[in-house]
């Protein structure tokens, strides 16, 4: 896995792309676009329970009837923005609208031609201009430190060259003007680093999806073992959006391909179905080693503790199993002996695993003998407390640790494969003979015939010599035992005999 680092990339046109991008933190939880280009949808809404009894969040995107529903390619244009805006933060320290952009910019930052897709790009940008968004108690403003009830949009103008400027002016160039709440959270800093490019190499837009949410989630979790994120199937389809199916053989086929890529891409460990009665289940995830790793390279400190209060059905969203609870209050416990022993106080080493990472916690256990520190118990208190970089000498070992056990991990793999190919090859070499033995006189000779005309000049050299000897060597009988299994194949496989197997 590639290190969290913001760094820029080059691709083939020489438009640096920057590896991280920075995403506004409510648009990154809350549905915007559709996934599916045949989603004809006008818009998109999202429900649930006020803090408040009796009270609702609302959150409702609608289109323009003109313009149609934002879809999958406007997404991505959309992505491309971000890259910019990520610039000007990382550049400016502040975006200021108007936001001066070029269509051929963006076609090289989605890696698509130009040409054909200035149209298509305009409209997009016109299509997000026009859509509108309503929030009741569901955008979070991070300078106003509140939920904001408002309708506003992503976008509130965009000017092509050629046209007029709010001033009166013809404008030299294209110009974008952020909405007003989207641009006061870019600079309150309100995002979260996105892996843009594991995003594009995600090739389910449902994965991609779930990785801007789960993303989000599993910062709130970060500092808890043995839990997961748990979504109704019916509010993810809210969220992703998608439209929910009926069946649950046919929600996790809607579903699994985008689950399995974020597991086998690592950002998941694993994820389950569960029933949860009215027709509806549950989809636990729990965080991959990608996500573990981005939340640990971010150090996000602008994402507050609201990351639990996300509509909709927050209550049930993060999950403790009982045997993750029993398993993480021993691991407490140990930790808690651990530091015990280094000479911090109980007490002290009972606030200290509640406040703090534990995964830090248990690299110091280890890491502070690889100090000169005098005084252990104090220096390893304030290294946790100030979520210092354990020492060089301590993580050199740990990766030298990490890289045997990989190197150990990849020849147990090798042998098991080996065996297994052994074993196969086995097989069909008993079944092949079996095949050979059923056959009549007629077609055995006539597999031998036809054996010993396949073999390559060298070895029909060796096969004329070692007849003259009245023995085959073991090499040869190899070869020949091999040329014997194919014709076997190709008699089974036109139907010129019958595999005696599958009888």
């Amino acid at each position: 896995m590639k290190k969290f680092e913001e760094i820029a990339i080059k691709n083939n046109n020489e438009i640096i792309l920057p590896e991280i991008i920075k995403s506004e933190v409510n648009l990154l939880l809350l549905p915007f676009f559709t996934l599916e280009r045949k989603d004809k949808r006008l818009k998109i809404e999202v429900e649930g329970k006020g803090k408040i009894p009796g009270t609702k969040i609302f959150w409702k995107v609608s289109a323009d009837s003109e313009y149609g529903y934002p879809g999958p390619f406007d997404r991505e244009v959309h992505k491309a923005i971000e890259q910019i805006v990520s610039e000007i933060l990382r550049e400016k320290g502040k975006i200021e609208n108007p936001i001066p952009f070029s269509i051929y910019d963006l076609c090289k930052r989605m890696g698509i031609e130009g040409g054909g897709n200035y149209q298509p790009i305009r409209k997009t940008l016109e299509r997000i201009q026009t859509t509108t968004i309503k929030s009741v108690g569901t955008f979070y403003s991070k300078e106003d430190k509140r939920w904001i009830e408002d309708i506003f949009h992503l976008y509130d103008r965009v000017v092509f060259k050629g046209k007029e400027l709010p001033n009166g002016e013809i404008a030299d160039d294209n110009y974008l003007f952020l909405g007003s709440w989207y641009l006061q959270n870019l600079n309150s800093r309100y995002t979260k680093p996105i892996d843009y490019t594991y995003w594009r190499s995600l090739k389910s837009k449902i994965a991609s999806r779930l990785y801007e949410i789960l993303g989000i989630k599993f910062y709130g979790i970060r500092n808890k073992k043995g839990c997961d994120i748990t979504y109704k199937y019916s509010t993810l389809c809210q969220l992703l959006p998608l439209t929910p199916y009926r069946y649950i053989s046919q929600a996790k086929r809607q579903l699994n391909s985008g689950n399995d890529e974020l597991k086998d891409t690592g950002f998941i460990s694993k994820y389950e179905w569960s029933e949860n009665g009215n027709k509806d289940w549950l989809i636990s995830y729990w965080p991959g080693e990608r996500a573990k790793e981005e939340i640990r390279r971010a150090k996000i400190k602008n994402i507050n503790n609201r990351t639990e209060e996300y509509l909709p059905g927050q209550k049930e969203e993060v999950r403790w199993h009982s045997s993750n609870i029993e398993c993480h209050l021993k691991e407490q416990a140990e930790l808690i002996n651990k530091l015990v022993k280094v000479n911090v106080s109980k007490i002290t080493a009972e606030n200290l695993i509640k406040n703090n990472d534990q995964e830090l916690i248990e690299k110091w256990i280890e890491a502070i003998n690889y100090t000169n520190a005098d005084d252990k118990a104090a220096y390893i208190v304030k290294a946790i407390r100030e979520n210092w970089q354990v020492p060089e000498e301590y993580l050199r070992e740990k990766r030298e640790e990490e890289q045997k056990e990989e190197e150990r991990k990849i020849e147990v793999i090798k042998t098991k494969h080996q065996e297994e190919e052994n074993k196969k090859r086995q097989e069909e070499i008993k079944k092949a003979e079996q095949i050979y033995n059923s056959l009549t006189p007629l077609q055995q000779e006539e597999i031998r015939t036809e054996t010993e005309n396949r073999l390559p000049d060298f070895w029909k050299v060796q096969l004329n010599k070692e007849k003259i000897k009245g023995k085959n060597s073991k090499m040869l009988e190899v070869v020949m035992e091999e040329k014997r299994r194919e014709i076997i194949k190709e008699w089974i496989d036109s139907g010129r005999i019958e595999d005696i197997n599958t009888r």
